[in-house]
């Protein structure tokens, strides 16, 4: 089973790598990792975002989960966040308890191939707006 992720204690911070989807087929695992530093001085847990395509409500949930049970309520950081993944965490109202960074960007040119080939395998989040509704 492929994690897509790397979780790194360095001091009272966590940085957690995130590779291209955050969902239920590496969420739960990557909550277990978490899970392992509860009752830690955590202060800051850094999520780097690079190279995030896909972040399902699994995925959600373990933001939510490094925000109330780590430490004492840690600062949450995204790094080089996709501006989908922003709207999706602006649009459930978590936006506003995370900082966002954007820093020089790893993030790996994609042809469209692959993009058609990932959004064929993968969790698709629908919104609906009303009519004249703006989005950012």
């Amino acid at each position: 089973m492929n994690n897509d992720f790397k979780v790194t204690l360095n001091g009272t911070a966590l940085l957690i790598e995130l590779g291209s989807s955050l969902n239920t087929t590496n969420a739960p695992t990557l909550q277990d990792e978490l899970a392992k530093f509860m009752g830690e001085a955590i202060e800051k847990v850094v999520f780097d975002a690079s190279e995030l395509l896909s972040l399902s409500s699994s995925g959600l949930r373990v933001v939510y989960f490094a925000k109330q049970r780590l430490g004492n309520k840690p600062e949450i950081v995204f790094v080089n966040c996709a501006k989908e993944i922003y709207n999706t965490l602006k649009m459930i109202g978590l936006a506003s308890s995370i900082k966002f960074l954007k820093v020089e960007s790893k993030r790996v040119v994609r042809s469209k191939e692959s993009l058609d080939e990932f959004a064929a395998n993968n969790d698709v989040v629908c919104y609906s707006m009303k009519m004249g509704q703006d989005y950012d």
